[in-house]
């Protein structure tokens, strides 16, 4: 893959072109259009985007054949007064944009087909040479699917790995929500503008990703979540990560789209098995007929990309086996630890099985929860943490 560009930051001043340009005719994501690609061949050559708006361009400084002086004249009043008020809403939002010329810019993104112009970013920066994996899933997945995303998601985030998702529903947020809740960084790209919380029930989950991860998005301010984009956010998120983790998806998804667009990055591909009969997993389960890596938990993940992996005593233990019992534990507290440790079950489930009333369970449950014992899933659906 080609080396990272890092040209210079880009002058508050000079933000406004970057604007621009998006404007342009074919500037966001057209093969014939200003592409990601013809922009950084100009940040490699140090040629400011102020200096071909104003004409002053050297002779040949334009790549070859891309034209983009021609369309940049092509601009029209009514796009710079859209620049105009685009500057305005930032400022008002606090938001940050960095743009392919600067040196914040997603170091993993210039390696792809067609990098972003800019995107727009809330949240606490890193520095891009920390591994990122991307989780994805369906909108609707099962108790299964929901407890895998948070489970490998948080396991990752515990070996250090950056978390990287969608903040879609199901198993976009579920991995998000894992990553955080094991004091990991996680990015969440997003299909509407960074000012936009979708879907509304994120609220929570955006603002907290704001304060300690990184939210990020392409699209303009305020852009509403239309279907077209999508296919778009997705991109960006394969090519932020060195592979990508399909938890649960159906044949036809977003996150069996995000696994083949990570294979045209040449990034890798994880999928973790879910019933046969499961029209959820009948995607994941195809990936893994077609070559992509079966895992079962963070540690094969790791063990791919030669990452060093924390054993049990200081993370849950991803792939491995629990002790016989957690520390402090009563019997039924036990026995509830037991039942979970197969799979996610219904706390309807848990009070048959024990015993208990459904009052008694739901207070037993409750402070567990508390002590980081178990993790309630939507549904009053209940996992084990330990």
């Amino acid at each position: 893959m080609p080396g990272p560009v890092r040209v210079k930051k880009v002058k508050k001043e000079n933000l406004k072109y970057w604007l621009a340009l998006t404007r342009a005719k074919g500037a966001r994501g057209a093969v014939k259009g200003i592409n990601g690609r013809a922009l950084r061949e100009l940040a490699e050559k140090s040629i400011d985007l102020k200096d071909i708006f104003d004409g002053s361009v050297p002779a040949g400084a334009d790549p070859s054949g891309l034209g983009i002086a021609d369309k940049i004249r092509k601009i029209k009043r009514s796009d710079w007064e859209w620049v105009e008020k685009e500057l305005e809403r930032i400022k008002k939002n606090s938001v940050r944009v960095t743009t392919l010329a600067d040196r914040d810019y997603p170091t993993p993104l210039l390696a792809t087909h067609d990098p972003p112009l800019l995107l727009y970013i809330k949240g606490k920066p890193f520095e891009w040479d920390i591994p990122v994996v991307a989780v994805v899933g369906t909108r609707r997945p099962s108790p299964y699917g929901l407890a895998m995303a948070e489970r490998i998601a948080g396991e990752l985030a515990e070996a250090g790995v950056v978390v990287v998702s969608g903040m879609a529903r199901g198993c976009d947020s579920a991995a998000h929500r894992g990553a955080l809740s094991a004091g990991g960084k996680t990015v969440a790209v997003l299909g509407t503008g960074i000012d936009c919380v979708y879907p509304r029930e994120n609220k929570a989950l955006y603002e907290e990703i704001a304060e300690r991860g990184l939210l990020m998005s392409e699209l303009p301010m305020s852009s509403p979540p239309l279907p077209r984009n999508f296919p778009v956010r997705n991109r960006i998120i394969s090519g932020l990560a060195l592979g990508v983790v399909v938890v649960e998806a159906p044949l036809k998804s977003g996150a069996i789209m995000t696994a083949k667009l990570a294979l045209d990055c040449g990034r890798e591909v994880f999928a973790m098995p879910g019933q046969a009969t499961s029209r959820k997993s009948a995607g994941t389960n195809k990936l893994i007929k077609e070559g992509a890596m079966l895992v079962e938990g963070a540690v094969d993940i790791l063990d791919c990309f030669s990452l060093s992996y924390r054993p049990p005593s200081a993370s849950k233990g991803a792939g491995t086996s629990r002790g016989p019992e957690a520390p402090g534990l009563g019997g039924t507290e036990q026995s509830i630890m037991d039942l979970l440790e197969a799979e996610p079950l219904h706390i309807d489930v848990l009070a048959e099985k024990t015993g208990l009333t459904p009052q008694r369970a739901s207070s037993v449950l409750l402070d567990m929860e508390l002590r980081g014992l178990v993790g309630q899933q939507p549904g009053k659906i209940f996992i084990r943490r330990f």
